[in-house]
């Protein structure tokens, strides 16, 4: 059943051409950003750095398309009662619409390794530097997709959820949580993953984007997400018991 519902996810984004618009949004807004704002083809790019530097303001505009419709565009269309009655677990759900939308954002970043193939050709660059900035990318759309999630669970009209995810996305990235564990961070010095910039987004993705990441920066994302997970299956939970 979880198969069949994440054919049908993904197989709509594509019906709907929601994915080409995508895929098209992403590619313009990455080559301007990196281009105007990052001279891309004036500066030295072993590591693609320019490019990357603006993909998490490239994603917070982008991912929310592929989000907003996981469920609002259900309620919206009527179709949500119908998809909650099915036969299938409250986290299955959720996790086929995600994994759908995720798969979605892979793709959408795998238009972009001709421009990495054709700078690789052209300059001399760090493979490895270049694919842990992509494992960045990667992972941050999985967040953005599970945070929009979210939003769509809880909101009616799509354009809203666009809306919402695009500003809680733009305020993950941009402000720094971490003094709110300061006091925990004191009390647990030798946490294992480092309390006191747990919450630090920027520092995290510049993890990646450097190619020195750790064990704490994919604890990060991975927990973050499973948190954002977490709260999508009890509101669609919450929305079941209601029926």
């Amino acid at each position: 059943m979880w198969t069949v519902l994440y054919k049908k996810e993904l197989g709509a984004f594509f019906y709907g051409y929601t994915a080409y618009f995508v895929f098209v949004a992403y590619l313009l807004l990455s080559m301007v950003c990196a281009c105007f704002d990052g001279l891309y083809f004036v500066t030295d790019n072993p590591s693609m750095r320019s490019y990357f530097a603006c993909q998490p303001a490239v994603l917070a505009m982008v991912m929310p398309v592929i989000s907003m419709r996981l469920w609002a565009e259900e309620t919206k269309t009527g179709t949500e009662e119908i998809l909650l009655t099915l036969p299938i677990g409250n986290f299955a759900l959720v996790s086929a619409k995600i994994a759908a939308g995720w798969t979605v954002g892979t793709l959408m970043l795998l238009m972009s390794v001709p421009l990495a193939a054709s700078t690789m050709l052209l300059v001399a660059t760090d493979p490895l530097n270049i694919a842990s900035a992509y494992g960045g990318v990667w992972l941050t759309v999985m967040v953005l997709t599970v945070l929009g999630g979210v939003v769509s669970a809880l909101t009616a009209l799509p354009f809203a959820a666009y809306l919402i995810s695009l500003v809680l996305s733009l305020l993950l990235m941009n402000i720094n949580l971490s003094p709110l564990l300061r006091p925990l961070a004191e009390k647990l010095p030798d946490a294992p993953f480092g309390l006191s910039g747990a919450l630090d987004f920027p520092a995290h993705y510049m993890a990646f984007m450097d190619g020195h990441f750790g064990p704490a920066d994919i604890f990060y994302f991975l927990s973050l997400g499973g948190v954002l997970l977490v709260l999508n299956w009890m509101v669609v939970g919450n929305k079941r018991s209601g029926i």
